[in-house]
């Protein structure tokens, strides 16, 4: 360097941050990360066995979980054991074992929900002797649909006057006292209205098919008014003649009926070549929607 050549200072500014970089940012997405596995386990802790079970034959199985989905195969009637099932669940795999535990739970909550409903009859039936023929015409059934409730005619009027889609006062007594049972099963229904073979006169501008309509709806608006949300009931068909309970007998009383279905969750959702979006979007909503756990109804 020459004499009297001047001199140069250079000043760097170093950032407080220089000293560390960005590994706060690694630290902190490790917390935020932790803390979601954390409340996602907690989530799951307080799932019910059966949501744990859907849960777990999804990411067992994502594609194949609802292709291999088993159709329900149960039969049984006045809520007795249950037949062996030899239906397609018997399937090796993780995702079949999940939906046939799915299928299990789903099945033991609508049987139970039959001998509570069972039972809360026969009780009626010993406190009260009007009730007590009726509680006669009331058939209870598990069917591959779920629980099947019959409100079945007898001889005379028993639930409905002849003809007439006014559900009688006694009647009305005994629905409004089950109408909580099955408010409480948080299944969907189904209400279908059946009559017999039996034409109306010529020239009347109404006819079994009505009748048949008339009496379910009759139904519906009992049941909501007696505490069954509205939202419950998914379909009201009238069938009129056309399933008949005595085929051979088409016009006997007992095809006169009134059925609530409270359906299977794993029914209620069948789907058949269900995509992936969809699939997908089946098992998020657990993430959205309380899990619950619906009948069948009868009269003419």
């Amino acid at each position: 360097m020459s004499e009297g050549a001047p001199i140069i200072i250079k000043k760097k500014k170093v950032s407080h941050g220089g000293h560390h970089g960005g590994s706060w940012k690694v630290a902190y997405a490790d917390f935020v990360t932790a803390m979601m596995a954390f409340f996602m386990v907690m989530w799951i802790m307080g799932l019910s066995d059966q949501d744990k079970a859907l849960i777990q034959g999804y990411f067992q199985d994502p594609l194949g979980f609802v292709k291999n989905e088993p159709r329900a195969k149960v039969s049984i009637a006045n809520f007795k054991s249950s037949p062996p099932r030899t239906g397609p669940w018997k399937q090796s795999g993780g995702s079949a074992q999940g939906v046939e535990e799915v299928r299990r739970l789903d099945e033991d909550q609508v049987r139970q929900i039959g001998r509570e409903i069972g039972e809360a009859l026969k009780e009626m039936a010993q406190k009260d002797g009007v009730l007590k023929e009726l509680v006669k015409q009331i058939e209870l059934v598990v069917t591959p649909e779920g629980l099947r409730m019959e409100f079945i005619e007898g001889a005379g009027a028993v639930f409905f006057d002849s003809g007439c889609a006014v559900i009688r006062p006694e009647a009305r007594r005994l629905i409004q006292r089950v109408a909580p049972l099955i408010a409480k099963s948080g299944r969907k229904l189904v209400i279908e209205g059946h009559t017999d073979a039996r034409p109306y006169p010529p020239g009347r501008n109404y006819d079994n098919w009505d009748l048949s309509n008339d009496r379910a709806q009759a139904m519906r608006r009992l049941l909501k008014a007696s505490g069954v949300p509205e939202d419950r009931v998914i379909e009201v068909r009238g069938f009129a003649a056309t399933r008949l309970r005595r085929p051979d007998r088409p016009f006997d009383y007992s095809n006169r009926r009134v059925t609530v279905l409270l359906s299977f969750e794993h029914v209620e959702e069948k789907k058949v070549g269900m995509p992936s979006a969809d699939l997908e979007s089946r098992i998020q909503g657990l993430f959205r929607r309380p899990v619950d756990i619906a009948p069948d109804l009868r009269g003419r």
